[in-house]
């Protein structure tokens, strides 16, 4: 029993370590999104369209990336595509609710029992992967909007009807 006790903690020890590895390598992609997003106010107006497009998709890149891993690790799926009507916003949250409090607990021993220990509750998705994902989907979300108010403003007409009046510019710049 000792032994099955002292392989689970390190086997949790490993864990957290990837897990930390993981959380370490998506906040420096994220920090990375958001000096690129702080640098579109250097951009020309002709070409802000393109590169919060470009941006957003990375975004989206990563966020999906995210979800990918918690999904092949926990086989928790989070399906988004399947949003027909209402809120977005509430119905992300709903979902990573939902994913944050499922858990697994290993069942009490006799032992356990009588001496009224608590059984060990393992969260599916770490904490960290959690914070994670949560940023990416702000993160996602923000540059959507970024794009809705380019989109109103005009300018994402303005940059397509570009496009395909000069094919020949695109290789150039």
């Amino acid at each position: 029993m000792f032994r099955k006790k002292r392989r689970e903690k390190i086997l949790r020890e490993h864990e957290k370590r990837q897990t930390q590895e993981r959380f370490e390598r998506n906040e420096r992609a994220g920090k990375e999104i958001y000096a690129r997003m702080a640098e579109l106010k250097n951009v020309p107006r002709e070409k802000l369209p393109d590169a919060v497009f470009m941006l957003s998709m990375a975004a989206k890149h990563q966020s999906e990336q995210i979800r990918q891993s918690i999904k092949d690790r926990t086989r928790y799926d989070f399906d988004i595509d399947t949003l027909t009507d209402g809120d977005l916003a509430t119905y992300l949250a709903e979902d990573a609710g939902y994913a944050l409090r499922d858990h697994v607990t290993q069942p009490q021993t006799f032992f356990e029992a009588v001496s009224e220990q608590l059984p060990d509750v393992h969260f599916t998705i770490q904490q960290q992967d959690a914070v994670s994902m949560m940023a990416a989907m702000i993160r996602e979300q923000r540059l959507e909007g970024i794009l809705e108010g380019l989109r109103l403003a005009g300018l994402l007409n303005e940059a397509s009807k570009r496009r395909r009046t000069s094919p020949q510019t695109d290789g150039m710049g």
